[in-house]
């Protein structure tokens, strides 16, 4: 049963809510805990305050791939809004791994255009870090809008959602052996652009992450944990060239799939949804050891099982469980993570589905230790200066809070540029509209 709807409009609301979808989530009015700067490992990158952004696409480059009106605008945007840190979304190292042709993908011609994104961000952020998310889409590759799988195995689990015909090629360990060296230059290009520090994107089923369960895969990428891990590892390893103490290695991570054994990682081999952090924590360590220190973690897929990564109250299909026990998973498996590997300055999420509540469970979860910092994603979209407002007011304001309608989502599976087009009305409501003429914009 998937539980109500987030209706909470007091704290005995709240309190009533998670009893009744038995979860006791962290909360504190004492939100000092979000205002304390957070230093990188041993680098000399410093988060302002412990409120980031996470990695949202919107698909809104130009046609090489260099970031366009409408990315600029975002980031000014949330550049502008206060938080600590700004994390750039999912940019391709090579063309092929393009989600569609509106992804950023960054290589030497449009490096100037990078450059200015990235000054633009430290200028309005007021020298807050920024990070560029560095990535390959695997089998879910549109780089001219054409479905162009590039997949480590044939998943049927993933087929269902996305139907792939059984002889579409596997990617060739020829292949995979060529790709650490183009994360290393990526790293390098974002260096050289003045980013703080380049993410080596391993989560939601992108290549890295599924390549983490291919156990039915043959040859050096396919089987046990080495082989499985062994791609996202060099990558890793040729971007930690360019590390330093201005330049930070992250990962945008899924350490938990909640897809059954064997088509999910972390899983327990009994195939129930059931994690088993054995492997994620063994694979959380050799991160560390070699050169990450800076995650933001996250779970699921949110081509396969959205409700777990970011629950909603309005989606593709009704979820099938409380929606307050998908915000209390992500929050416990941030605290396992980061009890794991305290030396990894550790990003939480899942706290935009709480609306104004949200400040105080990322106040009780920071001052808690359950993670360093708190990150949001769609609350950025439409609220982007939710940090200001959580710093200098102590709270949220209502009527600019994400209402987890789905809608920015709807708009991105068609391939489109998307943003708010509740809170952001004027430009992404009549794109809305322009997309689903029949539904009357989904509104």
């Amino acid at each position: 049963m998937s539980g109500a709807r987030f209706t909470c409009r007091t704290e005995e609301d709240f309190s009533a809510a998670q009893k009744r979808d038995g979860v006791a989530l962290p909360y504190s009015r004492d939100l000092a805990p979000l205002a304390e700067q957070k230093t990188v490992g041993d680098s000399d990158v410093t988060l302002k305050n412990s409120l980031t952004i996470h990695p949202m696409e919107g698909f809104d480059s130009t046609p090489d791939g260099a970031p366009g009106e409408l990315t600029m605008r975002r980031i000014r945007r949330m550049a502008s809004g206060g938080a600590g840190l700004c994390w750039i979304e999912a940019t391709a190292v090579v063309e092929e791994g393009r989600t569609n042709t509106g992804q950023l993908w960054i290589h030497e011609k449009n490096l100037d255009a990078f450059k200015a994104l990235a000054e633009e961000a430290h200028r309005l952020s007021d020298g807050a870090p920024v990070i560029l998310q560095l990535t390959h889409s695997g089998r879910f590759s549109k780089p001219d809008n054409t479905p162009r799988p590039v997949i480590a195995y044939h998943n049927p689990v993933m087929n269902e959602k996305m139907p792939l015909s059984p002889d579409w090629p596997v990617a060739t360990d020829e292949y995979l052996d060529s790709l650490p060296e183009k994360f290393g230059a990526a790293a390098k290009m974002a260096k050289d652009a003045g980013f703080d520090g380049a993410d080596i994107k391993c989560c939601h089923k992108y290549l890295f992450s599924e390549l983490l369960s291919a156990y039915s895969r043959p040859g050096r990428y396919g089987g046990c944990f080495e082989n499985r891990t062994r791609l996202f590892l060099d990558a890793i390893r040729a971007a930690a060239v360019h590390r330093d103490r201005h330049f930070v290695l992250a990962s945008r991570f899924g350490p938990v799939e909640m897809i059954p054994h064997p088509w999910g990682f972390g899983m327990a081999r009994d195939g129930s949804l059931t994690p088993d952090w054995e492997e994620p924590d063994r694979l959380y360590r050799l991160m560390y050891e070699n050169g990450i220190r800076l995650v933001d973690m996250t779970l699921g897929s949110p081509y396969y099982n959205p409700h777990v990564n970011r629950p909603y109250d309005n989606g593709g299909y009704e979820p099938p469980e409380p929606r307050l026990a998908g915000v209390d998973r992500l929050i416990d498996a941030a605290a396992h993570m980061k009890k794991t590997v305290p030396g990894i300055t550790l990003i939480g999420t899942g706290y935009s589905y709480l609306r104004t509540f949200a400040p105080c469970v990322a106040a009780g979860a920071v001052g808690d230790g359950m993670a360093d910092a708190a990150g949001f994603g769609r609350m950025a979209f439409a609220y982007p200066d939710f940090a200001r407002d959580i710093l200098e007011k102590g709270a949220l304001d209502p009527a600019k809070v994400c209402l987890t309608c789905s809608q920015c989502t709807a708009m991105m599976r068609k391939m489109h540029a998307t943003g708010c087009p509740i809170r952001d009305r004027e430009v992404y409501l009549p794109m809305l509209r322009e997309l689903f003429p029949k539904e009357g914009g989904r509104t």
